[in-house]
């Protein structure tokens, strides 16, 4: 995760420049599965997760991080998204957070401060595992069902019915 942080904000990163000068800076891609070891696909325009094997293999979404420039670093505030970076995993902007796929570009949202957190999640580290804290939702983890081919949602209650524990790996 340090590469990701000093590649995108420790140099060239000025927002104030047009999309034309920018510096040219490409997502991040990571599989992501949960502790039952489900990874994430697209279902009818839904991010769903299942134990994709044989030719189902091909169907895993990867999962693209750029970081949040505007929250604190030591945070590791990562805005997610999926298809190489061409959607991003949003939390909506009603009360309660509400998962939602979005066409929203991760190097846009990268530059953009307000419009970005609704899409940035708090990455921590518990050992071999891995959670994601919604940034404009304290308190609410992305999750997967105990079971199969259920949408990827967000929960409040750590470890009761939902799975908010996730094996995080570069690809």
């Amino acid at each position: 995760m340090e590469k990701l942080f000093e590649i995108f904000l420790d140099e060239g990163n000025d927002p104030g420049l047009t999309s034309d000068l920018r510096p040219t800076k490409q997502p991040f891609h990571y599989q992501i599965r949960d502790t039952s070891h489900k990874a994430f696909y697209l279902r009818d325009n839904s991010l769903v997760a299942a134990n994709l094997q044989g030719e189902n293999a091909s169907q895993e979404e990867m999962v693209s991080v750029v970081p949040n420039r505007t929250l604190e670093r030591k945070r590791c505030p990562l805005i997610l998204g999926i298809k190489g970076g061409s959607q991003g995993l949003s939390c909506g902007t009603a009360e309660q957070p509400q998962l939602q796929l979005e066409d929203m570009h991760l190097i846009d949202l990268f530059y953009q401060d307000e419009e970005a957190k609704r899409f940035t999640f708090f990455k921590t580290y518990n050992g071999s595992t891995h959670r994601f804290e919604a940034a404009a939702y304290p308190g609410w983890f992305l999750c997967t069902s105990t079971q199969a081919n259920e949408p990827i949602s967000l929960t409040t209650r750590l470890g009761e019915t939902a799975i908010t524990d996730f094996y995080f790996q570069p690809k």
